[in-house]
């Protein structure tokens, strides 16, 4: 999974947190039930309280997704069922633990349907992306940017099963003009990886 730091939620307050983690957990929830009940993808259109920012369109849920990270969801749900059981004037924002349980679980929704859910007033990277790999025996970027002018905020995920001998695995290649920065893993040899994932 990625660094909780790096996915969790932000720290809200009362009804608000009450809200969004009720949101999260109940979509997390129908999840589990579509996989359970291994219903054909169809289009969502979410009731998404006013605590997040609004979704553009109706969603539609990735079922090869959804299949992958069905035993983080399980054990997310597992982690995040206490939280939800407490009145809302018990839920701390600032509870690190809180936090990070529900980012990862907006993390693996945000995965599964395509699309952000940000809550309102959220500052967030301006790009996203996620990368599924079986074996990378070349060059593999997850995202290149040409021309930057000012700091980019992005944020990876790269899961990758074997990077063989051959393989260079760049999680952001980003060129300023003037300069160029690149996060680069090169392996001598074949192994299972498993970065951000």
């Amino acid at each position: 999974m990625p660094d909780p730091d790096a996915v969790a939620i932000p720290g809200l307050a009362g009804a608000a947190l009450a809200q969004g983690i009720t949101f999260l957990y109940g979509q997390a929830a129908e999840l589990l039930r579509v996989r359970r009940e291994e219903k054909g993808a169809h289009r969502v259109v979410f009731a998404v309280p006013e605590v997040f920012e609004p979704l553009d369109s109706a969603v539609r849920p990735d079922l090869a997704v959804l299949a992958d990270r069905e035993r983080d969801l399980r054990i997310l749900l597992q982690i995040a069922k206490p939280f939800t059981a407490r009145p809302a004037a018990d839920l701390d924002g600032a509870d690190e633990s809180l936090r990070a349980c529900f980012g990862h679980i907006r993390d693996v929704l945000e995965d599964v349907y395509g699309t952000r859910f940000t809550f309102a007033g959220e500052l967030r990277p301006t790009w996203r992306v996620r990368q599924t790999v079986g074996d990378v025996r070349g060059p593999t970027t997850g995202m290149k940017i040409r021309g930057a002018t000012a700091n980019v905020a992005s944020d990876v995920v790269q899961r990758v099963k074997t990077v063989h001998k051959t393989g260079e695995l760049t999680g952001i290649d980003i060129d300023f003009g003037d300069r160029r920065s690149a996060q680069t893993s090169r392996h001598d040899q074949a192994h299972e990886s498993s970065l951000g994932g």
